[in-house]
């Protein structure tokens, strides 16, 4: 029998398990193991996708919300479109009405005509400028020292635009937070305005990082 192709394996994998009842209560009960289960679904679905493809699946339905959202968390990240910008620098400042007046006028800081960029991530006592690295020095000195906790020359910046169902769907974001603490990557800063989610991540990690939200989005 030929092997089909499969373009969702999260989705395939997801429906069997559902459709399943007593593999569904041990699975929940921690007494089936995963990687005999996985083995067992290729050979009996005939399907081509890598060993550990289908563990991964299984893995992430164990830890998935099991209600009737399940399957729309990653139907959302399905539609989702994910972009980085690398070379970004980081400012951590205290929320203060000078500052802000500063912020104010963006145009001041950089040069939107030359398509550079600052992203302000706004909390109650302070508040993280991002922006393009090559900015650094000068947009430091527009601020003094008293004002500024941290700085960071090192960073990155991953952008999730979602589709407006994200608002009607539950554990979106989990989901990605859940994924990346896995993979021991932390999320220094982060904005969410509407359908747009923005993640500030170290430099070195962004690749990383980038990887796995790109998984979540196009399995």
């Amino acid at each position: 029998m030929k092997r089909q192709n499969i373009p969702n394996i999260r989705e395939f994998v997801w429906k069997i398990i559902e459709t399943d009842i007593s593999l569904k209560k041990d699975l929940n009960r921690g007494i089936i193991n995963v990687r005999s289960l996985a083995k067992h679904i290729l050979d009996e679905q005939k399907i081509t996708a890598s060993l550990d493809s289908v563990i991964s699946a299984i893995r992430r339905y164990e830890k998935a919300p099991k209600n009737k959202e399940t399957y729309s968390v990653y139907r959302t990240l399905n539609h989702a479109r994910i972009a980085t910008r690398t070379k970004m620098s980081s400012l951590l400042l205290k929320r203060t009405d000078d500052v802000k007046t500063k912020l104010g006028r963006p145009d001041k800081l950089i040069d939107y005509q030359g398509h550079e960029i600052i992203r302000v991530l706004e909390g109650s006592q302070a508040l993280t400028i991002v922006f393009d690295r090559k900015n650094f020095e000068k947009i430091k000195t527009i601020f003094p020292k008293s004002v500024i906790l941290e700085e960071n020359k090192k960073v990155g910046m991953i952008e999730i635009d979602y589709p407006r169902i994200l608002k009607k769907t539950p554990g979106v974001f989990s989901v990605i937070y859940n994924e990346l603490a896995e993979n021991n990557i932390s999320i220094i800063d982060a904005l969410i305005s509407s359908n747009e989610h923005i993640l500030v991540i170290d430099e070195e990690k962004l690749l990383t990082a980038f990887e796995h939200i790109y998984e979540l989005c196009n399995n």
